[in-house]
């Protein structure tokens, strides 16, 4: 499709996805009691102020603790969601709005614009989430740059290229000699055709491919080239494990965005710390010092002498205010390494600065229109990415199936294909087996030093029922069905709304059994981690594992899984009828990402009469079942291995 039909069509698309946004979001607090909203994980009701401290740029941040039955896992808030406190109602306009910063133990911390009301202090509040607006004006400002971008300009070309109106062009392969010695074959290959490119590269990892490590390597090769380097994402999360890792290569990196998104880790290379941190503030607070105790003697003077005091005041303040900006355009002029999400690229600090390369990390799961925001600042482009794990998210149907749904990568990789990563470093060769077959055409390859690993090694007692690095566990024929509306097991009166999410209790029960047979081999439970492929389904196991998690055993649905990895995981598919309903699990994108979270054992624990009409699932069974590695529920309890020691 030719750049000005793509920009104009992507962007109805944007306008439609917003107008679903915004719908979806208002259909849910329209007429919903905040019990409702509470029950879905849009809302916490009754929170205490802890504490509280002054925040930069006229801020509060405040720490607000829930209800003791309120577990923080099964609402979906958290660190960079905007959000609003209020005591009458959430529609307020006098309520403080904010950013929640972080999670401590069951607290939050909020930070909000302004001061916190008296009645907040001494009352407490209800929180709710807030629509992310922002984001989609951010969208729009960067398709309407490109829709006018001229021809002449490095973006102009880069969305031809992306739309397939031009063909992307590179170099003879350069010369360089590697950082890391430990790169594999493929990833110096990645590296040195990201080097070569004019244009655009393109890296596919699968997963446990070392992406983020062959990212790095690249970067740390466009610095010593003397390049500035803009890295992105789509999430903050994404951002921030790059960033780690930059920041642990040795390089000076600075993190845009609100300190309130930006992982501990990162807050001391966060714009704001760095000027804080910086000469120029030390200047602006001894300005603002001598501006405040000048207004205190202004206090007592008339006149001329007053009048010359507030002179002198506005010029100090106004000088305190040069020195902090001085500071800022000096690092984010200097800095060879900077880092944002994409849509954080727009941010206003940055002005018109431009790249010589962009990076966007995780870029199959950004829509294009926030990948446009990143673009527009670059004269080159490194897309990196997996077709094969999560999507973007997209709310309005219509909107994806028109192409919101796909991205940059995925259609320019099939044009032109991209530069793969095969050697996979974190699964056991069991493990790995039927996603490499099944979705990656047999091209991925287990390193040797994770081949064969096995708990075994982690001093873990042997299982000789479930003998295997990857375990089926069939619940064939036990009647546990799955379900809508189970009830807050918190409502004393019965009368909560029901959970609109899919559960299967009885389900929930075994799995809680099989973690913690797990654990009484001697797995340690912060190596353990749960996957429910729904949210109703993972609340329940919270509850039911709640010993566990206080020892850091992590429960999640498998958006919460991407990009991380575990020693061990038990993959909890839920859905049990006789209608062969499989809902989210026809989603094979996610199925991949659940499938390929462990390290040394996996456990999948699911219907096999419910799973097999699908294709899928069908070869998933036949293949573990060739392995020996396919049991039966109805072969033991699932009981801790110490409970079958004989007595004595």
């Amino acid at each position: 499709m030719p750049a000005a039909e793509f920009l104009e069509t992507l962007a109805r698309q944007w306008r439609a996805e917003r107008v679903a946004a915004r719908e979806k979001f208002a259909a849910v607090r329209r007429g919903a009691s905040l019990r409702a909203r509470v029950a879905r994980g849009l809302a916490i009701a009754d929170l205490t102020v802890v504490e509280w401290r002054p925040a930069a740029r006229e801020r509060t941040r405040v720490r607000l603790a829930p209800p003791a039955h309120v577990d923080l896992d099964d609402t979906g808030i958290g660190p960079g969601d905007p959000v609003v406190l209020w005591r009458q109602s959430p529609d307020d306009p006098r309520a403080p709005r904010g950013v929640v910063s972080a999670r401590e133990h069951a607290d939050l911390w909020v930070i909000v614009d302004g001061e916190l009301p008296d009645a907040i202090h001494e009352h407490g509040c209800h929180l709710d989430l807030l629509a992310p607006e922002a984001t989609f004006d951010r969208g729009d400002r960067a398709i309407e740059r490109a829709r006018t971008a001229r021809p002449t300009t490095a973006l102009h070309r880069l969305v031809a290229i992306l739309c397939g109106d031009l063909a992307a062009a590179s170099a003879p392969a350069p010369t360089w000699a590697p950082l890391d010695d430990a790169l594999d074959e493929a990833q110096r290959a990645a590296v040195t055709a990201a080097l070569a490119a004019h244009d655009v590269a393109l890296v596919h990892g699968p997963p446990g491919t070392g992406k983020t490590r062959t990212l790095v390597e690249l970067v740390r090769q466009l610095v010593i080239r003397g390049e500035r380097v803009l890295c992105t994402a789509a999430s903050n999360v994404a951002v921030d494990n790059l960033g780690e890792r930059l920041v642990a290569a040795g390089l000076a990196v600075v993190r845009l965005g609100h300190p309130a998104r930006v992982s501990a880790a990162l807050e001391p290379r966060t714009l704001d710390a760095l000027v804080a941190a910086s000469d120029g503030a030390h200047l602006a607070r001894e300005l603002g010092q001598r501006a405040r105790d000048l207004r205190k003697a202004a206090g007592h003077a008339r006149g001329d002498e007053a009048r010359a005091l507030r002179h002198e005041i506005v010029g100090l303040v106004r000088d305190a205010r040069a020195a902090l900006a001085e500071a800022e355009a000096h690092l984010l002029d200097t800095a060879p390494v900077l880092l944002a999400t994409c849509a954080g690229a727009d941010a206003a600090a940055l002005g018109d600065r431009g790249f010589a390369t962009v990076i966007i990390d995780e870029a199959t799961q950004v829509p294009d229109p926030l990948a446009l925001v990143a673009i527009g600042r670059g004269q080159r482009l490194v897309l990196a990415g997996d077709p094969h794990q999560l999507p973007p998210t997209v709310v309005d149907p219509a909107a994806a199936r028109a192409g919101l749904g796909t991205t940059f990568f995925e259609r320019l990789a099939a044009r032109q294909g991209a530069s793969l990563l095969v050697t996979q470093h974190r699964m056991h060769a069991d493990i790995m087996r039927f996603p490499s077959a099944r979705t990656y055409g047999g091209a991925l390859v287990a390193a040797p030093a994770v081949a064969a690993h096995t708990l075994a090694d982690l001093g873990a007692a042997p299982d000789p029922a479930r003998g295997t690095a990857v375990w089926f566990l069939d619940t064939a024929g036990k009647d546990w069905s799955d379900r809508r509306g189970g009830l807050d097991p918190h409502d004393e009166d019965g009368d909560a709304p029901a959970d609109p999410s899919t559960w299967n209790p009885e389900q929930a029960e075994r799995t809680a059994r099989e973690v913690r047979r797990l654990v009484s081999r001697g797995v340690a439970p912060a190596d353990v981690a749960v996957i429910a492929a729904y949210a109703a389904q993972a609340r329940r196991l919270r509850a039911l594992l709640a010993a566990g998690r206080a020892a850091g055993l992590e429960i999640r649905t498998v958006d919460g899984f991407q990009g991380r990895e575990k020693e061990a995981v038990v993959v909890d598919l839920v859905r049990s009828n006789p209608e062969g309903e499989l809902g989210f699990l026809a989603d094979l994108r996610r199925m991949n990402v659940a499938l390929t979270r462990a390290r040394r054992f996996l456990l999948v624990i699911g219907d096999s009469a419910t799973l097999g009409g699908h294709p899928y699932f069908a070869a998933l069974l036949a293949a573990l079942d060739e392995r020996g590695a396919l049991g039966s529920a109805w072969a033991d309890e699932g009981e801790p291995l110490d409970a079958l020691d004989p007595p004595g």
